[in-house]
């Protein structure tokens, strides 16, 4: 193959692998950037419809909430307790969690780079304060009373102070 028809090539899998990204990819605004960090106050609005419910303000867990500079974990709530709760996190892959849960029941969506995802949103990340929105729609849930999967629809809006 010449020269000029292998740089033809190249561009045309470049533009190929450009267009195939994901619309809830492109809806998070791009993976954030956030700098090491403890979080001490926020609240997330955590609405769950669908296999179980939820429409409560849920405060951060400070204890549980921090960045290293390469990932981060908001958790609202406690994880597995009886009241509504929320994990947040943003990954050195590049992909954002969301887990919400009340008691045994749980849920999980996520945005991952690459792939058609069930979640979309956006983040706003200040010195001292992040803030978002992410919406997640038919994401699976699971019982462990009955043993039953189901589905969920999630709206989270969140603020993170550092």
């Amino acid at each position: 193959m010449n020269p000029a028809m292998l740089a033809g090539a190249a561009s045309a899998l470049l533009l190929a692998t450009a267009a195939a990204t994901p619309l809830a990819a492109q809806a998070t605004g791009g993976f954030p950037v956030i700098s090491a960090r403890q979080f001490t106050n926020g609240t997330a609005k955590l609405i769950v419809t669908g296999a179980f419910s939820s429409n409560e303000d849920v405060a951060i867990n400070a204890q549980a909430s921090f960045g290293d500079g390469t990932a981060t974990w908001l958790q609202f709530g406690n994880s597995g307790s009886d009241k509504p709760n929320a994990l947040i996190t943003y990954g050195d892959t590049k992909e954002i969690g969301i887990i919400v849960g009340r008691g045994k029941l749980i849920a999980t969506g996520g945005v991952m780079p690459g792939e058609t995802s069930q979640c979309s949103g956006k983040v706003d990340v200040k010195d001292k304060v992040i803030e978002g929105r992410y919406t997640c729609k038919g994401v699976s849930s699971y019982d462990p009373a009955t043993g039953k999967m189901g589905k969920v629809d999630i709206e989270i809006t969140f603020t993170a102070k550092s």
